[in-house]
């Protein structure tokens, strides 16, 4: 009997100690953020610890709209799931794809933005004024297109232009090589790889297909979007989290900060 008393007693001071982890944010007055503070234009944090970028534009807004101040905890991205549960801070804002592997470990608040795709071609190409991707997968039918390896961008193509002759490439600057050199119809990437490029002399030459490919048109092959990592079970402050990024996105704050970074808008809508 006193074995299962003793039982009993652990499992009860666990979910106490589960309810004090998920409310401390709030009694505090602060939300502590896991970012990496080194990927540029995500999470980029100086010598002092202060945190800049679009994580932290995401981060600062949710506080605003939550009430409470943010403080950043900066670590490495692969250790960011893992310390979790660690209680070293309360959600993860760092760019993090939602997937079904973490899924398993942390939960996830609404998606709000995602890396969008493009098919970049000759500046002179019929191609450039195309208006949906069914149009491109018909025009690319049969034509060379390339793409990195390492990246999804490969069985994207094989699933949706299966005719297509596909080139990989080990890295970026290989694939533009061959763009520049005509030895490609088109290449496919995402969207900072193109402003990089054709902000460059080599790409003076080049135009984006203005058809932005995102999860939404595949999630098997390109995945969620962006989303908040938080503890399981910790519906309180998902919900909140999910209030304060609808509110944010029906705003345009989000994509005010994904221009203000990244020269394009990142937001995936709100469907709450």
């Amino acid at each position: 009997m006193l074995a299962k008393n003793t039982y009993r007693l652990v499992c009860a001071s666990g979910v106490v100690l589960i309810a004090a982890m998920s409310t401390a944010w709030a009694e505090d007055g602060v939300l502590r953020v896991g970012t990496e503070g080194d990927a540029p234009q995500f999470s980029m944090a100086d010598a002092n610890g202060n945190v800049t970028g679009f994580d932290a534009d995401i981060a600062n807004g949710i506080c605003a709209e939550l009430k409470v101040k943010c403080k950043f905890v900066v670590q490495t991205f692969s250790s960011l799931v893992p310390s979790m549960d660690s209680d070293r801070f309360d959600v993860i804002i760092s760019g993090l794809g939602i997937t079904n592997e973490r899924k398993k470990k942390i939960d996830y608040s609404i998606p709000y933005a995602t890396t969008p795709q493009y098919f970049v071609v000759p500046k002179d190409s019929a191609l450039t004024g195309l208006k949906s991707l069914a149009e491109i997968e018909k025009a690319l039918a049969g034509k060379t297109i390339g793409v990195v390896n390492g990246t999804t961008y490969a069985q994207f193509i094989k699933k949706h232009i299966p005719t297509a002759d596909l080139k990989t490439y080990d890295a970026t600057t290989q694939q533009n090589s061959d763009l520049g050199a005509g030895r490609l119809d088109a290449a496919f990437g995402d969207s900072p790889t193109w402003v990089d490029f054709l902000s460059t002399p080599e790409g003076a030459n080049f135009a984006r297909i203005d058809v932005k490919v995102t999860g939404a048109d595949d999630h098997d092959t390109l995945g969620y979007g962006m989303g908040v990592g938080l503890r399981k079970g910790n519906t309180e402050l998902k919900a909140k989290l999910d209030g304060a990024l609808c509110d944010m996105i029906n705003s345009g704050k989000v994509k005010a900060a994904s221009e203000n970074w990244f020269k394009d808008d990142y937001t995936i809508a709100c469907n709450k």
